[in-house]
């Protein structure tokens, strides 16, 4: 079963989207291998671990970008 939100994404890509920057581009500033990214955003589920969500929080902070942890969380059913 897929844990899509409304919009039809998971959580990794509705932040990657807002994030704006490629699979490559986001791994190096998150200092993560580029195919733990593509894989996250290839996955059904698309959770965002905690230490995920912290680099996430501090490359989007570092773009001007808002995002909340609520953001990252998957859709409630």
């Amino acid at each position: 079963m897929q844990r899509l939100g409304k919009d039809g994404k998971t959580p990794w890509r509705k932040v990657h989207e807002k994030i704006g920057l490629s699979a490559a581009e986001l791994a190096r500033a998150m200092g993560r291998h580029r195919s733990k990214i593509s894989r996250a955003l290839g996955d059904d589920d698309g959770l965002i671990s905690g230490r995920d969500q912290l680099l996430l929080m501090k490359v989007a902070r570092e773009r001007g970008i808002a995002l909340s942890a609520d953001e990252m969380m998957p859709e409630r059913r």
